[in-house]
């Protein structure tokens, strides 16, 4: 309660900021050389906005793209064509700033832009409003379109966001794939932020079994340092050969590493956002998050999501712990998407 509390009011001062910032304006009239785009968001959130930089870039192809991100995100803008700098603190913004683009920000970043006074400000907190208002939020691609469509005079279609991966990141997946003796693979990723997320260990064990012996792949497992300990034990549980890549490289080794893989499946997670934008079949596995808003998109991309009453909640503590939301996703469900994908 606190936190959304915060977060309310986070966009009512962004709100009425912006409001005066960009009073009696043309805002697709401006020509700004300098762009801020502020996004302090985790992995999955920076994924689903890799489209905006495309977008700006193609509208104001002269202007310099800075983008003020948390560092472990930074490295999926590593290689991304539009994007000049990537700064991660908040006195390295440039003084002069003719656009300033608030995909998420803070009260720090709200107070610095009242003081550096851009030509023009666009910010999350004025569509999230507007789209309460209109019954339901869309998706996360959709909604950071939105923010910058008051530059635009005519809104492009929807674009897609895509990672671009980078030579060095190819080369070190190349020589983890040779090194294993991979070929066909399929990466799952059983990890998620919050418990109540999370897939059984057993029934990832048994999906991996059912890809190497019915499906003909080998099966490699993701996760960050944290989550070792639950891959070491769903490798002991699986009766084939499981291959873990936890830990290996940074974000950009993953990217590379999905850019190759024939399907991914996994928790709602940074992870699953990554495939999503990554061109490839992916299954996502959707339990006590918000409906819509995360789902992996695109023809190649599917989601199990048994939506009960008390969804969305607070991701802490369940009212059906006997049987959560995610415990409803049964294996034969699986398997009967990802042979609907593969077919």
């Amino acid at each position: 309660m606190q936190f959304n509390l915060k977060e309310k009011l986070v966009y009512a001062f962004s709100m009425m900021l912006t409001r005066f910032i960009n009073r009696s304006k043309l805002l697709h009239k401006i020509q700004p050389q300098s762009i801020l785009v502020v996004k302090l968001d985790e992995i999955g959130d920076m994924c689903y906005a890799l489209h905006v930089f495309d977008l700006l870039k193609k509208q104001y192809p002269s202007s310099i793209i800075t983008v003020y991100c948390k560092p472990f995100a930074s490295s999926l803008l590593q290689n991304h064509p539009a994007v000049h700098n990537i700064i991660h603190q908040l006195d390295e913004i440039p003084t002069n700033i003719d656009l300033w683009v608030e995909l998420r920000g803070n009260f720090k970043t709200i107070f610095k832009a009242l003081f550096r006074r851009p030509k023009v400000r666009l910010d999350r907190g004025t569509i999230r409003f507007k789209n309460k208002m209109q019954g339901a939020h869309p998706h996360e691609i959709v909604t950071n379109q939105q923010i910058i469509a008051p530059l635009f005079q005519t809104m492009p279609a929807q674009s897609y966001p895509l990672l671009t991966i980078g030579d060095q990141a190819q080369l070190q997946v190349h020589n983890y794939l040779e090194a294993h003796q991979i070929n066909d693979y399929v990466l799952i990723h059983p990890g998620a932020r919050k418990e109540l997320r999370r897939w059984k260990p057993q029934l990832f064990a048994a999906l991996a079994d059912w890809l190497t012996l019915e499906m003909g792949v080998q099966v490699v497992l993701i996760g960050d340092q944290n989550e070792t300990g639950l891959i070491a034990s769903i490798i002991e549980k699986a009766s084939s050969k499981v291959h873990s890549a936890a830990g290996i490289g940074d974000l950009t080794f993953l990217a590379a590493l999905m850019a190759q893989a024939k399907l991914f499946v996994g928790n709602e997670s940074g992870p699953l956002c990554m495939a999503s934008v990554s061109n490839i079949p992916c299954v996502g596995l959707f339990g006590p998050g918000e409906p819509n808003v995360f789902y992996p998109i695109g023809k190649q991309s599917a989601y199990i999501h048994h939506v009960l009453p008390c969804n969305p909640c607070n991701q802490l503590t369940c009212q059906r712990p006997e049987q959560t939301c995610m415990d409803l996703i049964t294996l034969n469900e699986v398997q009967l998407k990802i042979k609907s994908l593969l077919s």
